[in-house]
């Protein structure tokens, strides 16, 4: 299986995943004749799906998260929007199940990097980020050895720490522009909403609680909306800032494209510290599979390959089956181990390969 961009879909791929639209599959994995969804897709803001294919057919994407567990908790959510649109109290315990499934899966893998690469239609944006956001805090609560208790109150949290959006204007919230002065105001809004309709739930911690309040607050003070510092700022909260604005900007927004992998691990290290806890960030970036399974990538000999498979614990240097040369010919597959070929490294991910096709330097693709 492998990543393709939607438009790059020829007539002999099948899909390999399936794709989400407000919680229903929309497409189904197995279906063949798929590139004759191609603009509808595009519509969706769904650029990149997983294929099988002959030059991908043993490379295999691990499932951090069943299907099943991730839609679980995002029915959850939906109905809790529901009854937040209706002045109705959240009712937290439905969520118990779908966080303890999340968090057997994690914990069942000690050793798993998260391969994720988002094919959710851009409706599906708000439930996907709350489920990936609580994944990711997991695996960073793991690492810095939260027993099972925490773990299950930082999920619950991370799960329902942007519940106060559903309070904002619809207009504000998937504005495709530059968000004015006032409209920013409003946005920065919502973690205060949060906390308002979590406060008296019931089987929820304080700590749980204050993610939402706390999530968009920076250990230098630059956050919002209190503008806390550092000795302020709960464990549950700087592990839940890490993990939001890292799924965040791997994601498609409705006035940003999503950044690569690679270029969302180097912006978090650069503010790690500052911003964001040290130890949190490099937790995370420890499960995290910096250029995916089945994504292509450029070599530093400018030769294009397909990740194969991960090295564990180092992230940035995986298996490669190199399939063309760098003057952009087929050749004859072979793998190439970056853990044990330190001579070759990886210059560019399959985003940073497209951004470089938009703007006409030629590269070709896989």
């Amino acid at each position: 299986m492998r990543l393709v961009l939607t438009e790059n879909i020829t007539p002999e791929m099948t899909l390999g995943k399936n794709i989400y639209k407000k919680g229903c599959v929309y497409l189904r994995a197995g279906q063949r004749n798929i590139c004759r969804y191609n603009e509808r897709l595009k519509d969706l803001g769904v650029d990149y799906v997983y294929v099988y294919d002959e030059l991908s057919a043993d490379i295999t994407i691990p499932e951090d998260v069943s299907e099943a567990t991730r839609q679980k908790c995002q029915d959850s959510l939906r109905s809790a929007f529901g009854s937040i649109e209706n002045n109705l109290p959240v009712d937290v315990s439905t969520f118990a199940s779908p966080v303890k499934s999340l968090m057997d899966e994690l914990l069942y893998n000690p050793d798993i990097q998260i391969n994720l690469t988002d094919i959710s239609t851009m409706d599906e944006y708000t439930f996907g980020h709350s489920v990936s956001t609580a994944v990711y805090s997991i695996l960073i609560g793991q690492e810095v050895g939260l027993s099972r208790d925490e773990l299950y109150d930082l999920a619950l949290g991370a799960v329902l720490h942007d519940v106060g959006k559903v309070k904002l204007d619809p207009r504000i919230l998937f504005k495709e522009g530059r968000l004015t002065d006032a409209e920013y105001d409003a946005i920065r809004c919502h973690p205060r909403y949060s906390y308002e309709i979590l406060r008296y739930c019931r089987n929820m911690s304080n700590e749980a609680k204050m993610v939402a309040f706390t999530h968009h607050e920076r250990l230098n003070g630059t956050g919002y909306p209190q503008g806390l510092t550092g000795a302020k700022l709960g464990k549950f909260s700087r592990i839940v800032a890490a993990a939001d604005v890292f799924d965040a900007l791997s994601t498609n927004r409705c006035y940003r494209k999503k950044w690569s992998t690679n270029k969302v691990a180097d912006f978090m290290t650069k503010y790690a510290g500052t911003e964001f806890d040290e130890t949190m960030v490099a937790a995370l970036l420890k499960k995290i599979a910096i250029y995916p399974n089945g994504s292509e990538v450029m070599l530093s000999d400018g030769h294009l390959g397909l990740v194969v498979r991960q090295n564990l614990k180092v992230p940035f240097r995986p298996v490669v089956r190199v399939v063309r040369d760098h003057e952009g010919f087929w050749v004859e597959p072979y793998e190439v181990d970056l853990l044990k070929d330190l001579n070759i490294t990886i210059t560019a991910s399959q985003l940073e390969l497209q951004e470089a096709r938009s703007e006409g330097e030629g590269h070709v693709t896989i």
